[in-house]
């Protein structure tokens, strides 16, 4: 794996939303990631578990020649994801 995605989905301003004018995206290369935020985000994607919330991150990688996604709780995302979203207006 390379890097894994971030993005803010929903929220005050409605990050991300069809037709939205603001985005909140970030990427962190896998290999800067500590081994307990490796594993963090790899209980996530093994889970799946569905999220019903307004606010919420939505995580992207590529794991054996394939796309992998996921939604996530905000306190479930370790913090070296979080901290690379930057917002950008389109």
């Amino acid at each position: 794996m390379s890097e894994v995605t971030i993005e803010q989905m929903g929220g005050f301003v409605g990050a991300n939303s069809p037709g939205g004018h603001v985005r909140m995206r970030g990427r962190v290369a896998w290999s800067a990631l500590s081994e307990a935020d490796r594993a963090a985000i790899d209980r996530l994607f093994n889970a799946k578990t569905p999220v019903n919330a307004n606010f919420y991150y939505h995580l992207t990688r590529q794991r054996d020649g394939r796309t992998e996604t996921v939604d996530a709780l905000p306190e479930q995302v370790p913090r070296a994801l979080v901290d690379s979203v930057q917002t950008t207006l389109e």
